[in-house]
């Protein structure tokens, strides 16, 4: 017998069928069970009088289920479900796997359940409706994009993973080449420079739905990966482009169910949207608005072309030599009023872009340019930026001699497909769009990752590696000072005599034991994964809150495998996770004190930071209240 999808069986009422699926409840009357069973295309009720056939079933097994097509007597229809007309008599039920306990439940939104149990078994939580629901409404919305291009003479273009690094604004992932020792291919953080090669090819109209990788601070709205819908046209002027994607914009959403507050989309200069809103991402709505999920989206243009060097950000540091850099990408072209600046040097914080971006609900969705396309141009925002000519050659060499080589004007932009998603199933984060999205301390969702690789694999790809878990103390505590210098942050290094608990600190009167930090290793009894847990030195470990944190229970890891793992004593271990391998957790506590105290990987030596910047210096941690 063929299976048929539950969706359908209403075309087959009072004919036998096949059906198979996943239990989703079990109710049993006495001398009936009643069993929810679905499928990708909807839910039915299975009536079952014999209970030998289900004696060992389980909520979430998947089953096969022959029967009957029935119609539901009048009273019992259930209105709420496609198929609460009908019912299916059970004949014949086959438990083809069976369902053991459940790590976490599958009913319900999921939002209560914390995201490091949520993302470890991903497959079970992607089951309920609303995940379900929400991958469907992105790979439709990508279907109706690409259907638009194709109907625009755009053509589908891939280009290369494995790439060169590139000045994108942020810090490269990097791939070791086994077949050039040494050297190193960049994961993309966008395809920029072939997408404005492919201009230079002669395509003129390029789309594609491009993986892009930045390693950049983690946050609701952006991950290391992501997918963003790449855009490029030759013989454009900035209107042009805005307009195709507006246009585009508005028509896909509408079909998608979305409601958009005002069209066409409002225009702000980057100088009349700080004026305005005080930024250059803005929400145009109102409470009820926002309540509705309405999509209130905007255009941002005028940019400044280059911004002063912000000495804390590193990846700014190496792009701008000269103390300047770009605001968004070094490949945009100046308002032609402002070239003759540009191309001269003179003017620099006058000088503005043909940048524009798209915004929507307080989030960029959006960024594009016409870009530079003569090599004098390109050649001079990097001599801006503080680039020699050998250096400029080395970083954009190719795209200046393609410059020369007969390449049209153009303009393009990138949206992030997964952004657009979750503002349109009014979603606060681009997780829940996204099969399976990395956790807030960059782990892989699901699998065991990032993870070290064998000693075969280094010797082939000619990589020594000084492992951060066999770094010594004194490497760890020179590091964190090296990396707070780095960042730009003010702290005091207090060196003392060996101590290794908060009492020895309290004893021995040198810091104050208020502004303490102890930092606790524990290992998951279930998965055997460490968790780094920093909390005030005068509080408990409170064991229920940290085990709603991790989403298992624990022990204190044992000293011993402390220091064989991670190369630090009990008493000295730091609360930088990044140096050694481990997920942060920060307890927040309402008694905190403009300073804290914490050890640097030896028990000899302790830093004294303003809180708010050792907060920032941690980066992607988790922040609760975990202690008494």
């Amino acid at each position: 017998m063929q299976r048929i999808l539950i969706g359908d069986l209403s075309k087959h009422k009072f004919q036998s069928v096949l059906v198979a699926g996943w239990v989703k409840n079990i109710r049993d009357i006495g001398k009936i069970v009643f069993i929810d069973v679905k499928d990708r295309s909807g839910l039915v009720q299975c009536v079952c009088s014999d209970k030998n056939k289900i004696k060992s079933l389980t909520l979430e097994s998947v089953v096969q289920v022959e029967g009957e097509v029935l119609e539901r007597p009048k009273e019992t229809i259930n209105p709420n479900i496609e198929n609460g007309e009908i019912e299916l008599s059970v004949s014949k039920l086959v438990i083809l796997n069976k369902c053991s306990s459940l790590p976490i439940p599958v009913d319900g939104d999921g939002y209560e359940i914390k995201e490091e149990a949520r993302l470890a078994y991903r497959y079970l939580d992607l089951r309920r409706d609303r995940l379900n629901k929400a991958l469907k409404l992105r790979s439709r919305l990508s279907s109706e994009i690409r259907d638009i291009f194709l109907e625009n003479d755009f053509i589908e273009v891939e280009t290369p993973i494995l790439t060169a690094s590139t000045k994108e604004g942020a810090r490269d992932f990097v791939v070791p080449s086994r077949m050039n020792p040494g050297k190193f291919y960049a994961l993309p953080q966008s395809p920029q420079q072939y997408k404005q090669l492919l201009m230079t090819a002669g395509i003129e109209r390029y789309f594609q739905f491009a993986r892009c990788v930045r390693d950049e601070n983690l946050r609701a709205d952006r991950g290391f990966e992501f997918t963003q819908v790449d855009v490029e046209m030759s013989f454009v002027e900035k209107s042009d482009v805005m307009d195709f994607i507006e246009n585009m914009i508005i028509r896909v959403v509408e079909i998608l169910g979305g409601k958009i507050l005002e069209k066409p989309f409002p225009r702000f200069t980057y100088k009349q949207a700080l004026e305005r809103f005080g930024a250059d991402k803005f929400d145009l709505r109102n409470d009820e608005q926002k309540r509705d999920g309405i999509l209130a989206f905007a255009w941002v243009d005028n940019f400044p072309f280059f911004k002063r060097v912000d000495e804390g950000d590193l990846s700014e540091v190496r792009d701008g030599r000269s103390g300047w850099t770009f605001t968004h990408n070094p490949f945009s072209a100046p308002i032609p009023e402002h070239l003759d600046w540009h191309i001269k040097g003179e003017n620099i914080d006058q000088i503005i872009t043909q940048q524009y971006d798209l915004v929507c609900n307080g989030f960029e969705v959006g960024g594009g340019s016409i870009r530079a396309h003569q090599p004098e141009v390109l050649r001079a925002t990097f001599k801006i930026m503080g680039y020699d000519d050998d250096s400029i050659e080395k970083s954009v060499g190719h795209m200046l001699k393609a410059f020369e080589l007969g390449t049209p004007p153009h303009g393009g932009i990138a949206l992030g497909l997964d952004r657009l998603a979750a503002l349109i199933l009014n979603e606060k984060s681009i997780k829940e769009v996204i099969a399976f999205p990395m956790t807030y301390q960059g782990r892989i969702s699901v699998m065991n990752g990032p993870s070290e690789i064998s000693k075969e694999q280094l010797i082939e790809l000619g990589i020594s590696v000084n492992s951060e878990k066999n770094r010594s103390g004194e490497e760890i505590d020179k590091a964190i000072q090296e990396y707070l210098k780095s960042q730009n942050k003010k702290f005091e290094y207090i060196i003392h005599p060996e101590l290794s608990t908060s009492e020895d600190h309290k004893k021995a009167g040198i810091i104050d034991i208020t502004e303490g930090r102890k930092c606790l290793i524990l290992s998951g009894k279930k998965t055997k994964k460490n968790y780094l847990f920093v909390i005030p030195s005068v509080k408990k470990l409170n064991r229920k809150l940290v085990k709603e944190a991790i989403g298992e229970e624990f022990d204190f890891e044992k000293p011993e495998v402390i220091q064989s793992k991670y190369g630090v004593e009990v008493g000295g271990v730091p609360p930088f996770g990044n140096l050694i391998n481990l997920p942060v957790y920060y307890c927040k506590s309402a008694d905190d004190k403009e300073f804290v105290n914490f050890s640097t990987g030896i028990k000899t030596a302790s830093i004294r930071i303003k809180t708010k910047d050792f907060l920032d210096a941690l980066g992607n941690v988790t922040i609760g209240v975990f202690s008494d």
